[in-house]
């Protein structure tokens, strides 16, 4: 096998790599004789140069080969799992796992934390006092066996591979890649050794593939893997112009996927989990109808028992909401009104996002400690009317330095239209089947 370096610059130059080498490549960032600045330099050549879809194959499966996997038959349930390319205020996951496991599936959810402006699942988790997502495998196993699910990220030794690129991803700049993305995501729900995937695709302003043809591409991508190793999968596609929902930051969106699984949640968030959960239930029973689906997924809701299921997951994994109720209540805010009367104007998601971000709800480098506390709500939606003087937003953070740059960028965002800007009916675009 030729060298590390002497690869490097082969694919530098364009070269591509063999089955043989692709998995040589990964077992050696897994034990070390790669290093991380080798590692680097593998990712941003993948990323100009591209890796064709047999080198994305390659990676994928050895990625996904790269440590432990979960067990098959835990559960006695069809095992689906969701995952989504990232979004500003996306916090489908935190509402479909305990929808889907009520209406009767197995939801083993690995998750990832933030990648570049978006937010990412594992940080809204640790917001809530005590939750613990460092889970062993054996644990996992437990929780899946007896309860039908679990939200985790990946042990030490669950596609570690993965484990250790994502975060250099993150800082090198090759987040978008096609097929590096294609590969961190397979590779883990490979590993979750499942009988179905539901990819939710954002599209737009707030997405990592601002359109829906780059969006398609991915989901081609990902979709001749999928059928290379037998794994159902339907795509749905939705909008990601403007952040999802009303919240953007980790403790504030927990807090709105709670009151949404309560009943009061915005038609945006409620209407792309719905579909979401309705196509997990549809991959897991092909003689289940589309509208039998919806009622399933209507009726959790309805009744109470998806809320219930979100509280009884947090305290099987040490979570307290009580106590992180009492510890954000006095966090410090600002409101950002309307200079005059008006309309609301456009959210760009992106713009938000990046403001958050610097507030301290993300990483701007990998070391970054994130305030869970910081983050947005908005009070009123794109296109309603507002007075002169009405809240439209609050923005939160724990520095007062942070918290006031933020309150005024988000001042200057905000600024009240003269005219309505234009509201799509759903943020659901299209969805393809396998």
């Amino acid at each position: 096998m030729k060298s590390t370096k002497e690869l490097l610059r082969e694919k530098r130059d364009g070269r591509e790599w063999t089955t043989d080498e692709m998995a040589w490549f990964v077992d050696g960032l897994v034990n070390n004789s790669v290093s991380a600045p080798q590692v680097a330099a593998f990712l941003m050549a993948a990323c100009t140069r591209g890796l064709t879809s047999e080198e994305t194959a390659s990676l994928t499966l050895a990625m996904a080969r790269s440590g432990d996997m979960v067990a098959k038959g835990l559960s006695t349930r069809p095992v689906i799992d969701k995952h989504s390319t990232g979004g500003v205020g996306d916090k489908t996951s935190l509402l479909l796992a305990p929808l889907a496991a009520v209406c009767g599936l197995a939801v083993p959810m690995i998750s990832g934390r933030g990648l570049g402006h978006t937010g990412g699942t594992l940080d809204k988790l640790e917001s809530v006092v005590g939750f613990n997502v460092n889970l062993t495998m054996d644990q996992m196993s437990e929780l899946l066996r007896e309860h039908h699910m679990f939200m985790a990220g990946q042990t030490p030794n669950l596609v570690p591979a993965d484990r250790i690129t994502y975060s250099l991803r993150d800082v090198t700049g090759t987040v978008e890649s096609i097929s590096l993305m294609t590969a961190s995501i397979l590779s883990k729900k490979l590993a979750e050794n499942l009988d179905g995937l539901v990819m939710n695709m954002t599209v737009g302003r707030g997405a990592f593939l601002t359109t829906l043809e780059e969006s398609q591409k991915l989901a081609e991508s990902m979709q001749s893997i999928c059928k290379l190793v037998g794994l159902p999968v339907t795509f749905v596609f939705s909008r990601m112009d403007r952040p999802l929902g009303r919240a953007v930051g980790n403790w504030l969106e927990m807090v709105e996927a709670e009151a949404a699984l309560a009943g009061v949640g915005s038609r945006d968030l409620v209407g792309i989990t719905s579909e979401l959960v309705i196509q997990m239930l549809l991959l897991a029973d092909a003689g289940l109808s589309p509208e039998a689906a919806r009622e399933l997924v209507a009726q959790a809701w309805r009744s109470g028992a998806a809320h219930q299921e979100f509280h009884a997951m947090i305290a099987r994994q040490g979570g307290n909401w009580s106590a992180s109720m009492e510890k954000y209540a006095t966090c410090p805010y600002t409101d950002i009104a309307s200079t005059s009367a008006g309309y609301m104007p456009d959210i760009h998601a992106r713009e938000v996002a990046i403001a958050a971000m610097q507030a301290g709800a993300g990483r701007l480098v990998e070391s970054d400690v994130i305030d869970h506390a910081a983050g947005t709500v908005f009070f009123v939606a794109p296109g309603d009317p507002v007075e002169a003087g009405q809240p439209l937003a609050r923005v939160y953070a724990q520095d007062a330095e942070r918290l006031g740059l933020f309150a005024h960028t988000m001042q200057t965002m905000l600024k009240t239209a003269t005219a309505p800007v234009e509201r799509k009916p759903s943020v659901l675009i299209d969805v393809w089947k396998s």
